[in-house]
């Protein structure tokens, strides 16, 4: 490739072979008709036919780019040595499942000339087949705004006005940051094998501003159902989210400051105390691989707030109910909640509640 690059998708990926070509034929028409981009997609050493796969694709879209690693490095490691790669000014990090939507990268063209470090959108939730299921909204406020984390009251202002983690940066597919911007900061060593390496390394980048671009619009579809954090635990995946974010608000903002208190209750907006009493229930029936002590440590870090709200979830969650009643009630839920699907003709998804994510790769 030749010429300055305005705009570089950076792809980590791992065994995605079935997902890969669907997630680049969404930005494929995009690359194409502009030279002043590029696709970089960088597997962390997959074992399925990702490489086939991607050598027909790069030999019919030149404007892509497949680089393989032997071994996975983690998705930490491997979403930053694909923005090393990249030759962007802006990089779109994105999910080598997800979708980006029609209009998306026309509309992003025109935002980037505002430059900004971040900008971040919004998705919709699909189930694996990439059938929709509904929105997911991360503010309030529903129109586009600009806020710079360095300054502490837009920080602030900025946080109380999320709905959840994702307005920090909690999911990869929704983020496009400026890459001189993400150089600036030094790899952060200590978060880079939490799964969130990116956002500490954002959030270290402030000095003095961070300017976030919130887009407010849908650019992505992303796949659900397809996480594999799950594949050793819930209460291990649970842990991601609850210890990772503690640490982060910690390290950049105290732990007994409001960021870390509004943090909390955006994970807590991402998990909800029903998935802890599901999670309670895999952990009787399941011991050796669930760990309850754990997940009592979780709830009482997650709810520790001095809030109506956290001390009515350290109850519920608690309280003496006998395992086998939440799990009845867990079932009657759940039929509800397929038959109000039904009724609004839309399909339901398989996933439980979900946990904060970034990419499927450990």
């Amino acid at each position: 490739m030749s010429g300055t690059i305005r705009l570089s998708f950076c792809i980590p990926v791992y065994n995605f072979g079935a997902f890969i070509t669907q997630t680049l034929d969404s930005i494929a028409p995009s690359l194409d008709s502009h030279a002043d981009m590029e696709a970089v997609v960088l597997d962390g050493g997959s074992t399925d036919d990702t490489p086939a796969i991607m050598a027909a694709y790069c030999a019919r879209h030149p404007r892509v780019r497949y680089v393989r690693q032997d071994q996975r490095g983690g998705i930490d490691a491997d979403m930053a040595r694909s923005v090393a790669l990249a030759c962007g000014e802006y990089c779109w990090l994105l999910s080598g499942d997800d979708l980006v939507r029609p209009g998306a990268i026309d509309e992003l063209r025109v935002l980037l000339d505002e430059g900004h470090d971040v900008y971040l959108s919004e998705h919709t939730q699909c189930d694996i087949a990439m059938r929709h299921l509904g929105d997911h909204p991360v503010f309030r406020r529903r129109d586009g705004f600009s806020a710079n984390l360095g300054d502490p009251v837009e920080r602030l202002a900025y946080l109380a006005d999320a709905r959840n983690s994702e307005a920090l940066f909690s999911f990869m597919s929704g983020l496009i940051v400026r890459r001189h911007k993400w150089l600036s900061a030094p790899e952060p060593v200590d978060f880079m094998r939490s799964c969130w390496g990116h956002v500490a390394r954002l959030l270290a980048s402030t000095g003095p501003d961070l300017r976030v671009r919130v887009v407010g619009r849908q650019w992505i579809d992303r796949r659900g159902d397809n996480d594999s954090f799950r594949a050793h635990g819930m209460v291990r995946r649970l842990a991601i989210a609850v210890d990772g974010y503690q640490q982060i608000a910690t390290r950049f903002y105290g732990a007994a400051s409001a960021e870390a208190a509004e943090i909390r209750r955006l994970i807590r907006a991402d998990l909800g105390v029903r998935l802890f009493l599901q999670v309670r229930v895999m952990c009787a029936h399941d011991p050796a691989r669930e760990d309850r002590a754990q997940l009592d440590r979780l709830v009482r870090a997650l709810y520790a707030d001095p809030r109506l709200d956290c001390l009515i979830a350290r109850l519920l969650y608690f309280l003496k109910v006998p395992d086998a009643l939440i799990e009845q009630a867990a079932i009657v839920v759940r039929f509800l909640r397929r038959i109000v699907h039904r009724l609004r003709g839309r399909p339901e998804s398989t996933a439980a509640a979900g946990a904060a994510r970034t990419d499927r790769t450990p």
